[in-house]
């Protein structure tokens, strides 16, 4: 279960904070939540869910492919 955050940002930053799985930038509030041991930033609870259904699917099938060559 993930939790809502605000974002605050100075007017000099710079850096702005993308969402994980969408790579939209993240304004006013970002969702938070742990996955595999590491909390991760998206832009809403259903960017979440496609991070976990989609992104990390697709990573580990990549990563699989690299090692076999």
């Amino acid at each position: 279960m993930g939790r809502w955050e605000p974002v605050t940002y100075e007017i000099w930053d710079t850096v702005v904070t993308p969402c994980e799985a969408t790579g939209q930038v993240v304004a006013g509030r970002q969702w938070i939540a742990e996955v595999e041991g590491v909390e991760r930033r998206f832009c809403n609870p259903q960017a979440e869910e496609l991070f976990r259904s989609y992104v990390l699917p697709n990573r580990r099938a990549a990563e699989a492919a690299a090692e076999q060559g």
